[in-house]
């Protein structure tokens, strides 16, 4: 959520561009919620009625008649934004939050009507006493033929966790808490048309890790069955396989996306354990009209561990995939096993012919293997509604609020930046 930007050129402009958009609603990046940002994306939707956007009701209120952004495109001059904000979200796995951002987004000299590179930082603190840090970035080169995406965090993260499988019941729920650290960067280079070669290092570090139920009389949580340690660390490589043909990252209209993710974590990389895991991640946009905003969306994916015994916590998990999305009507941790399968379907549509609203109706469903065995458990539906607020129309980009529901009485809300997928 953008609360204030600064946008420099030559001669250091000023423009406040939402003050009144953080009222609306948060969409802070969180374990249930993270930004998958494209800042320059093109608008691909139809544009038979006017487009509006919260910046052009604030310009209205405000009486500004120049949108500086569009006209920093139209020249094709270097820019770079600052974007500071602070306000207050929600989501199932943080409770009320405290939310600041700071983000920067730029152009290369060479390159300034190429794709903006940027660095997200936002910190948060929660009614659970969590210290959530993060730090997403993308690099490109001048000729964009390489990017550097990261993703660094940091987390005091008090939580409840259910034990392993798609069968637990809200009964075992387990309190547990522990400090972790991430560190991911990857170098992709592009090698065909919409279509990325790369490797990665991946590094998950956890310390001062607690299970309050392990030392309960006559009580074995699943957490000690499968090895309950008080220090863990993934440590390894990643091979990486990207195909995107998306026309808009933030609200794509039509095209795919494929990701496919080797990871390999290694003794001699100082991991705890040796083991592999594989990750797909497919997503196909449909439209069904083209005379306004009517799209059918499709999300497939898979996170399996081929070999080894991963730490528990680093274990595929609902609601901890790359960007804290898969699940929603639970939270973050609900249900973890050695396997994951997820499939996700989405009707998105405008509520509004100027695009300043929109809606969607969703509906999910997933199934985690069971433990020690590796047979998948009980097929987990979930399903909900959600409203979207266009806050930049040459962009797509917009802020979301879900609210959705599961089995054995589990909802809440889920707050976003963009689609979730």
């Amino acid at each position: 959520m953008k609360e204030r930007v600064l946008l420099f050129t030559g001669t250091y402009k000023l423009h406040i561009r939402a003050v009144a958009l953080t009222l609306l609603l948060c969409a802070g990046l969180s374990p249930d919620s993270k930004a998958q940002v494209k800042p320059d994306a093109v608008d691909t939707v139809p544009t038979a009625v006017k487009q509006l956007d919260v910046v052009d009701i604030i310009k209205m209120v405000l009486n500004i008649k120049q949108d500086p952004l569009r006209k920093i495109d139209k020249k094709g001059s270097t820019c770079t934004i600052f974007t500071v904000s602070a306000f207050p979200c929600y989501n199932n796995s943080t409770g009320f939050a405290g939310i600041s951002t700071v983000n920067v987004s730029f152009r290369s000299k060479k390159n300034p009507k190429g794709e903006l590179s940027f660095v997200n930082n936002q910190f948060q603190y929660t009614q659970h006493n969590q210290i959530i840090f993060q730090s997403l970035s993308n690099f490109y080169t001048s000729n964009e033929k390489w990017q550097f995406p990261g993703d660094i965090r940091f987390f005091h993260f008090p939580t409840t966790t259910y034990g392993l499988g798609s069968n637990t019941l809200p009964s075992a729920a387990d309190n547990i808490d522990y400090y972790h650290i991430r560190f991911y960067r990857t170098v992709l280079r592009e090698v065909y048309q919409y279509t990325y070669l790369g490797i990665g290092y991946n590094l998950d570090y956890r310390w001062n890790i607690k299970d309050y139920n392990a030392n309960l009389s006559g009580v074995t949580t699943d957490f000690e069955r499968y090895g309950y340690k008080n220090k863990t660390t993934a440590s390894g490589l990643s091979a990486n396989f990207l195909y995107d043909s998306r026309d808009n990252a933030n609200r794509p209209v039509t095209g795919n996306y494929v990701n496919v993710q080797f990871n390999s974590y290694f003794k001699p990389f100082s991991s705890t354990a040796n083991w592999n895991t594989l990750i797909i991640d497919i997503r196909q946009y449909v439209p069904l009209t083209h005379k306004w905003y009517a799209v059918l969306a499709f999300w497939g994916y898979a996170w399996i561990t081929l070999n080894g015994k991963p730490p528990y916590l680093d274990l595929p998990s609902v609601g901890w995939d790359s960007y804290n999305n898969t699940g929603r009507g639970y939270g973050a941790g609900r249900f973890r096993g050695r396997n994951m399968l997820y499939f996700e379907t989405e009707f998105r549509f405008d509520i509004l012919r100027n695009g300043l609203l929109g809606g969607v109706v969703f509906g999910n469903a997933q199934t985690l293997s069971d433990y020690p065995g590796r047979y998948f458990g009980a097929i987990q539906p979930g399903g909900g509604i959600g409203l979207r607020i266009k806050f930049n129309k040459h962009t797509q980009s917009n802020a979301s609020v879900d609210y959705g529901f599961g089995t054995h009485g589990s909802n809440g809300l889920a707050t976003n930046l963009n689609e979730v997928f």
